[in-house]
């Protein structure tokens, strides 16, 4: 029991990122198969750009509420830059393993690539942005 109340902020970040990640890979799918027919490989990064702008919202909420209890303009602007990399990388990677190298469904990669982006995201948050 001591375990989970040392590592309570680690479990809730780990509920709030896996309900953004859904939102964020539903968002995607959504949206790049929309897109796919009129700007095929380029609705990757279309898609991802939209899906994470909505998803993150939501993230931001729930960690500023729930995980992490702290807020103020610095980290809103913080958490945002970070929102904008990790975006560039997620729609950089995808595309282009999804061109070049594994043409696949798109959210197969892309579940992947946030996967690995997850766990950096969240030494970054607790460490820097939400500290």
């Amino acid at each position: 029991m001591s375990f989970i109340r040392k590592n309570k902020t680690f479990f809730r970040y780990v509920l709030s990122a896996g309900s953004s990640f859904f939102i964020d890979l539903l968002l995607f799918t959504i949206f790049n198969s929309l897109f796919s027919k009129v700007f095929g490989y380029e609705s990757i990064i279309l898609s991802t750009i939209l899906a994470r702008i909505l998803s993150s919202f939501y993230n931001f909420v729930i960690n500023s509420k729930f995980v992490f209890q702290k807020y103020s303009k610095k980290m809103f602007f913080s958490y945002y830059v970070l929102v904008i990399i990790q975006m560039i990388l997620s729609s950089l990677l995808v595309y282009l393993i999804n061109k070049f190298l594994i043409s696949v469904f798109a959210t197969i990669i892309k579940f992947f690539v946030d996967i690995i982006l997850f766990v950096i995201n969240y030494f970054i948050q607790k460490l820097v942005i939400f500290k």
